[in-house]
């Protein structure tokens, strides 16, 4: 979950001034319902089944997935899914899914850093209850469970790449296939995550910066010779990761924006919807580098800077005391942040976002 140690300035910074006007009336607009997040318009209106699968892509490239769903549970006592170290998440496994004719909304996640798609289960849960499928990958070979330096730091352009080829996978698949609307996609993400979601929906970086980025892990003293020179000095997969099937992306504090080159001409190539939010007291992904950077030159990008003493593991999902004792970093936030307070407020928002960016009018 650790991209980038740095600190910064935290503020809230206007989007584009091309349609500052309409921006601010979005904003405004998204700001007022995260303070309404019971709303009855977006309410939970199902129980939200899980299913965890795995499939070989490109010959050997194995990937993991879990599959948040509306479920169809007809008796309370379904089987539940236990999470150590997290709180406060009710899903059913392997629960049968709930149809009602209509194909469903998208929503793919990318995770942080050496992380994995279950630290945030809560914002697939919150989705899912709103009649959304939402996808949680654990990236390949860049996650908690199998991880090398190659691909959690040089060859990020498999990213994007993980995602496009689970699209592909579930849009095949004989039984997600026909309860997946191909039209209506979504990305979401957080940290190398949220940077991930805006890449893969459309922003490019500079190549000349992107190997300038591989060149200072090809130099890393600190990585062992025999690592460092499998590390790759290539731009080319990097350049085209774009998938055009996503209509909308939501970034949750995204990192090494910049330092990766996703520069001002980058960015503006992001021609879908996006909706960027971060912590105000971000110390891994500080909001003026990455979240308002980003939301400055994406064309049609909302920002919305969290307030207060909120920082970058705000996103993940909140911890029983077995978690904040092994992890209280990610876990244990700064007095006065209340975690599952701003969980419902960023869910909130990322429905009502999902929902005008993929068109989907509320009750499917």
């Amino acid at each position: 979950m650790r991209d980038v140690p740095a600190s910064g300035r935290n503020f809230l910074l206007p989007a584009s001034p091309r349609s500052a006007a309409a921006r601010l009336a979005m904003s405004a607009a998204l700001l007022a319902a995260a303070h309404t997040a019971t709303s009855a318009q977006t309410s939970a209106a199902f129980p939200v089944g899980m299913q965890q699968l795995d499939y070989v892509a490109d010959g050997n490239r194995h990937l993991a997935v879990t599959m948040f769903y509306p479920a169809a549970v007809r008796e309370r006592a379904a089987a539940r899914f236990v999470m150590p170290f997290f709180s406060n998440l009710e899903l059913y496994n392997d629960a049968e899914p709930a149809t009602g004719g209509a194909k469903r909304p998208l929503v793919m996640f990318s995770h942080g850093r050496g992380s994995n798609g279950l630290y945030y289960a809560w914002f697939a849960e919150f989705l899912a209850a709103r009649g959304y499928i939402v996808v949680a990958l654990n990236h390949y070979r860049a996650n908690t469970y199998d991880s090398t330096i190659a691909y959690l730091a040089n060859k990020l352009w498999q990213r994007p790449r993980d995602i496009s080829l689970t699209i592909s996978y579930l849009l095949n698949n004989p039984s997600w296939g026909r309860l997946i609307d191909a039209s209506r996609i979504g990305v979401a993400g957080h940290s190398q995550g949220g940077f991930t979601a805006l890449w893969v929906a459309g922003t490019t970086i500079n190549p000349e910066k992107y190997l300038a980025f591989q060149r200072g892990w090809r130099n890393n003293q600190m990585v062992p010779d025999y690592l460092r020179n499998e590390l790759p000095l290539d731009a080319s997969p990097a350049l085209d990761v774009h998938d055009k099937r996503i209509k909308a992306a939501f970034a949750m504090a995204p990192g090494i924006v910049q330092a990766f080159g996703m520069d001002e001409a980058g960015l503006r190539q992001l021609k879908v919807p996006a909706y960027i939010t971060v912590g105000a007291a971000d110390t891994q992904a500080p909001p003026a580098e990455n979240a308002e950077f980003a939301a400055r030159h994406a064309e049609h990008a909302e920002l919305h800077v969290i307030p207060g003493r909120v920082d970058h593991d705000i996103f993940v999902n909140e911890c029983n005391e077995t978690g904040r004792n092994e992890f209280p970093q990610a876990c244990i936030d700064a007095p006065g942040v209340e975690r599952a307070s701003i969980h419902a407020q960023v869910g909130e928002a990322a429905v009502r976002f999902f929902d005008a960016s993929l068109n989907v009018p509320r009750g499917k």
